[in-house]
């Protein structure tokens, strides 16, 4: 079965529902580009050629008075407050924010339910949570959960054994 980009479905459902018109992109680069990159090759082919090495938000929303880096956490929420931090450190060196004009900046992390200690510690980072969700959430989360049984272990070595005998990857 080929891999699911589960959290790349949650944050653009997110988008589509809460900003149908749009004033949004997925998957936006941050950081800086090497001057030496761009003076050799001009902001567009230096972003592309740096591309690789630069880190990435999951997605940006501009509007007149504010832009909002989006991180969206299917599992490890605490994860996602500490990438939208490393996000605010590096945005202000991002010379290539999609419609960015100097607005004030937010951090938003979109997540399937609340922990309380999830909520405190990123009220305290500044980082609004935003709980959303989508039916198929609780399938994905029964499947994580099998994910640890002795009969699920048995039935991936089954796969694994058989990919050995017809040599695929």
């Amino acid at each position: 079965m080929p891999r699911q980009e589960r959290e790349r479905r949650y944050i653009a459902e997110y988008l589509k529902e809460q900003y149908p018109k749009g004033n949004w992109q997925l998957n936006v680069e941050l950081g800086r580009i090497p001057s030496e990159y761009v003076q050799r090759y001009g902001m567009t082919k230096a972003a592309a050629l740096f591309r690789p090495t630069r880190p990435r938000v999951d997605a940006v929303i501009w509007e007149p008075g504010a832009y909002t880096l989006v991180e969206a956490k299917l599992r490890d929420i605490k994860a996602g407050i500490g990438d939208l931090l490393y996000y605010k450190a590096v945005l202000p060196e991002t010379p290539d924010l999609p419609y960015y004009e100097g607005q004030p900046y937010r951090l938003r992390l979109v997540v399937p339910w609340m922990i309380e200690w999830i909520k405190q510690v990123s009220d305290a980072a500044g980082v609004e949570v935003v709980v959303y969700w989508q039916e198929w959430i609780a399938d994905y989360v029964r499947e994580r959960l099998d994910y640890f049984t002795a009969d699920w272990r048995a039935k991936r070595a089954e796969v694994m054994k058989m990919r050995e005998i017809l040599g695929v990857e």
